[in-house]
């Protein structure tokens, strides 16, 4: 198992169905997560593909991946299966999370979480460099946006 990276955490004034239903729309990813561009596939059903157009800094790519794990209004656990940006051969065993916690009718706690293991010597400096604190940041972002998007 990977060791966990990055972990953030937001509350969110919305029922847990309506937060469950903005992460696992596939039409909301390019709003929800920064690097996103376009993504087609699934989400909503475990052992689903989902291949997304990515843009980081200027790199362009594609990320392929796949929903190990999803349990209804409490967790996804995302895999990636193939990319061009690079980031499968830096990381060992990546895996992207949200889990949910209803805290009232109109209340959701969210987590997401990132696992994983640097695969490289330099991967392992860059990591405890900057790595960690851009997954952090990104994670950040991508809470920020779902409350967004569920509190309209």
């Amino acid at each position: 198992m990977s060791k966990l990276q990055a972990r953030n955490e937001a509350i969110i004034n919305a029922s847990i169905s309506s937060v469950w239903a903005i992460i696992t729309d596939i039409d909301l990813l390019s709003k929800v997560n920064p690097g996103v561009i376009k993504a087609t596939g699934r989400m909503d059903k475990q052992g689903e593909i989902r291949t997304c157009e990515m843009e980081n800094k200027g790199r362009k790519g594609t990320m392929t991946e796949k929903l190990v794990e999803l349990v209804h209004e409490k967790k996804t656990v995302w895999v990636i299966e193939n990319d061009t940006m690079g980031m499968s051969k830096m990381l060992k065993d990546p895996r992207f999370c949200f889990f949910l916690e209803k805290i009232a009718d109109n209340k959701t706690k969210i987590i997401n979480e990132s696992y994983y293991e640097p695969a490289t010597f330099i991967a392992k400096i860059m990591n405890a460099l900057m790595m960690k604190k851009m997954m952090g940041k990104m994670q950040g972002q991508i809470l920020s946006n779902i409350k967004s998007i569920a509190e309209k």
